[in-house]
């Protein structure tokens, strides 16, 4: 990651000293990145500390970074201790719904989560990549749910069954393909990636 992007760090009860966070976006977005950051160290610190002690593992690598990107084509990525997000994340002065904000929170705790099975541990091949997803899928609604510090955070399962209706309805299109898909190559993961990559962003987002 490069550039000059302005950047924020936890502040008060959200700092973490075991985990040294920065949440980054370009200046012309510093104002609003703002008014969310602090809330969303908050989601960040106690998703963390439920997965650590899910997987009685401490989290990972030396710190944790998040960026918002312009002109992305996902909602999310996660990268070793640096996780990418669209930048329509971010209001621009607008309130979000309380839906579209915790669909956001589920993002982060998604993300979150490949930091223990994606980058810790990875599939042995492309074609497993469905289980690395439908698992983050899985512990992301089971963290907002159950981790202490987010007891606010009340729709994890009405988001959940949203995007198993949707899941439905892309299920039956011509388009879709089997759960373990087979991969050959490299190049014909993208194809792969793209059948289930829009699962890691929330449900407006697409």
């Amino acid at each position: 990651m490069a550039g000059p992007l302005a950047c924020f760090e936890p502040e008060g009860t959200v700092i973490d000293d075991k985990i040294p966070m920065k949440l980054y976006c370009r200046q012309t977005l510093a104002k609003y990145v703002k008014d969310i950051a602090q809330d969303w160290f908050r989601v960040t610190k106690h998703g963390i500390h439920y997965y650590e002690k899910m997987f009685s593992t401490p989290y990972p690598f030396d710190k944790f970074d998040q960026v918002f990107c312009p002109d992305y084509r996902m909602g999310a990525m996660e990268n070793v201790g640096l996780v990418t997000y669209n930048d329509l994340y971010v209001t621009r002065g607008e309130k979000f719904t309380r839906d579209k904000t915790e669909n956001i929170y589920n993002t982060i705790l998604h993300e979150i989560s490949h930091m223990w099975f994606g980058n810790l541990v990875t599939m042995k091949w492309w074609d497993d990549l469905w289980l690395n997803e439908s698992f983050a899928n899985f512990i992301s609604y089971n963290c907002m749910q159950k981790a202490e510090g987010l007891e606010d955070i009340t729709l994890a399962w009405s988001i959940f069954l949203g995007q198993q209706n949707w899941a439905l309805k892309t299920d039956v299109m011509d388009s879709s393909h089997p759960i373990a898909a087979n991969c050959a190559t490299t190049g014909d993961a993208e194809d792969i990636f793209d059948g289930i990559s829009y699962g890691k962003g929330a449900s407006w987002l697409k």
